[in-house]
């Protein structure tokens, strides 16, 4: 077997399947959080930590891929994250207790978290910035399809098979992937950095792109738009099936609802793209998912609490998180084609981190209503706005393929450097 040429449909298929396996770990995993408060005799909120503490993972763990796969390569780190990924969602599946699988799920964000930031990487390393939007809309299309079909998966697993099912699926999943990576993945990285690994020049990398304005407004749109999604995952399991009294096979259905908007968002700026750019489709989704993020959060408030009042304006920012995902990945990586690994790394530490935050936040403050999660919804929507006025509104818009300095050839770029803004 040979290793995939790249620019190919098969080559990204495969970093999709890969990317997914981590945040598989989370869809899957939805309807079986009421379940665990009765399987471990715990409350709401040490269940959520589940869910939670993965996001803290992740978060931690794409801080060390990144300059670890900038240094090394892309191809070694993601076979030792597949590994651990495999070798926790097996543990996860063999818990006795709520703090085990805490722990467990905690070691299988850690190994997830590679496919995540490596796979971006990799579409980095082989496209300049507008080609790797459109390569990141294509994947998100197919990766719209996972919280499609994993909550799916998992509701009807958990009804046949239990819980625990959930967790083998994921480790089939992973060994897949493993199988695809060694086989048909190959190295991409040809401008290892020596310096990647020393401190010193991590915490300079990190510094020279939190300086940068446009990183700063495309992650932070980014990581605030994926905090609506996230408190919405986090809570919803909750809010809809105790609360609101839906079924949870119907759950799983509900979710996908949203999803298909999502799938749209991609198709269709997959096709915008070499019209209109990066920077005037992002703004037109900034504002779409802001509007439709506040219109759930301030609907309780007058009075409304339905399933339909949550569910249709969330299709609604879902179709915009279809655009904001790939178009808001690509503008923040794309100064930095010489540190994609380190540049994917923060914008995924970031998005979890934060995302995290929130979701904790709803377990918290959760009290038998929809109100604390639609808040939430709405508080970091508007977030995600805010951020953008105040960063990227009156940067000029570029169409059609970028001339940006920025996105030029690795081998014009100075080494371990990156182009101010």
């Amino acid at each position: 077997m040979h290793p995939l040429r790249a620019n190919t449909l098969s080559l990204l298929a495969i970093l999709t399947a890969i990317l997914v396996a981590g945040e598989m770990a989370i869809d899957m995993f939805l309807s079986s959080l009421p379940t665990l408060t009765e399987w471990f005799g715990v409350g709401t909120a040490r269940v959520q930590l589940t869910l939670s503490v993965y996001l803290v993972g992740f978060a931690l763990a794409q801080l060390a891929y990144g300059p670890i796969s900038d240094r090394y390569g892309r191809k070694g780190p993601l076979i030792f994250g597949m590994v651990l990924f495999v070798l926790a969602s097996a543990a996860c599946a063999l818990a006795t207790s709520i703090e085990m699988l805490i722990v467990f799920r905690f070691f299988q964000a850690l190994g997830g978290a590679a496919g995540f930031v490596i796979c971006l990487a990799i579409i980095r390393d082989l496209h300049d910035r507008d080609q790797a939007a459109t390569m990141l809309a294509r994947m998100g299309t197919v990766i719209g399809i996972s919280p499609a079909i994993a909550p799916i998966i998992g509701g009807y697993l958990l009804i046949w098979f239990g819980w625990q099912a959930n967790f083998y699926f994921l480790t089939l999943w992973g060994v897949l992937g493993l199988l695809l990576i060694y086989f048909f993945v190959n190295e991409t990285n040809t401008h290892l950095d020596v310096n990647a690994l020393k401190p010193r020049a991590v915490f300079r990398n990190f510094g020279t792109m939190l300086r940068n304005r446009t990183y700063l407004g495309f992650t932070f749109a980014l990581v605030f738009s994926f905090s609506t999604f996230f408190a919405f995952l986090s809570g919803s399991p909750f809010v809809l099936i105790e609360v609101l009294q839906v079924a949870p096979e119907n759950f799983a259905w509900l979710i996908t609802i949203q999803v298909v908007g999502f799938i749209a968002g991609t198709m269709l700026a997959d096709r915008l793209m070499p019209k209109l750019g990066i920077d005037v489709l992002f703004r037109n989704a900034v504002f779409l998912a802001a509007v439709s993020g506040v219109t759930v959060g301030v609907l309780p408030y007058f009075g409304i609490h339905s399933v339909f009042g949550i569910i249709a304006p969330m299709v609604v920012f879902a179709f915009a998180m279809g655009f904001i995902f790939p178009l808001g990945t690509a503008g923040a990586i794309g100064p930095f084609p010489l540190m994609a690994g380190a540049a994917s790394a923060l914008l995924g530490f970031l998005e979890s981190a934060v995302g995290a935050s929130f979701g904790i936040l709803v377990g918290i403050m959760h009290d038998d209503t929809v109100v604390p999660m639609t808040t939430i919804m709405g508080i970091t929507s508007a977030l995600a706005l805010m951020v953008y006025l105040v960063t990227l509104w009156r940067r000029p818009a570029e169409t059609g393929k970028s001339s940006d300095s920025r996105d030029r050839d690795d081998s014009d770029a100075p080494d371990s450097a990156t182009i101010p803004d």
